[in-house]
């Protein structure tokens, strides 16, 4: 997002922002609480939840650095919409939403992402939403590890799903751990994807394929 900057933009960029560690378990932001900061996702990964009054949980994302989160209710000035939590120890970025018009101006990149991101979180509601209303279980569970599988691809190189427990990719797709374990199972045998110790390399041409027949 800022790679062409030049050396004394960075610095200018430096001083609008904080340098934070979150260890793992950590709130990062907490739900319907005042925004007024975004964060920029150096390393580790967080999780985006719900969380009902009587404690159950619906996990929306995970993200892993390189991301940013917490832009939306720089936007709108209205309470923060989920809680993020450090799934592993995190190192961040915080900016102010007082210093986002400045950064801005320092990087218009910055502006295009955020609204690329906010376009692509809705899509990715709507498709969940699609998903849950016109598709099983299967398929949700298969959207879920391709999504997943893509993102790794894209960041890394490796189509992998790794540090999500088989109860994470349940809960992403609105089903129970038993089942998401048997669909999982099934792939493993059909060899869409293999299991190495708690990584998941997916075939994304396989699963793709898999999901347009589905």
């Amino acid at each position: 997002m800022f790679s062409d900057l030049s050396v004394e933009d960075l610095e200018t960029f430096v001083e609008m922002v904080q340098f934070r560690r979150y260890p793992k378990g950590a709130f990062i932001v907490n739900q319907n609480e005042t925004g007024s900061v975004m964060y920029l996702l150096v390393s580790g990964r967080v999780k985006v939840s719900l969380a009902s009054p009587d404690g159950k949980e619906l996990a929306l994302n995970y993200l892993e650095a390189p991301a940013h989160f917490g832009e939306m209710s720089l936007v709108d000035a209205g309470p923060r919409s989920a809680d993020v939590i450090a799934v592993t120890d995190v190192e961040l970025f915080s900016l102010d939403a007082k210093d986002l018009s400045a950064a801005i101006q320092l990087q218009p990149r910055l502006a295009l992402s955020l609204i690329a991101t906010l376009s692509s979180r809705l899509r990715q509601t709507i498709t969940r939403l699609e998903d849950m209303a016109f598709h099983d279980a299967t398929h949700r569970i298969m959207r879920v590890l391709l999504n997943v599988a893509t993102a790794s691809y894209e960041s890394r190189g490796v189509p992998v799903v790794q540090g999500l427990t088989h109860y994470d990719i349940a809960t992403l797709a609105g089903t129970s751990r038993e089942t998401a374990s048997r669909i999982i199972s099934q792939l493993a045998r059909d060899g869409v994807l293999a299991t190495k110790g708690r990584r998941i390399v997916v075939d994304l041409i396989q699963l793709r394929e898999l999901l347009e027949t589905n």
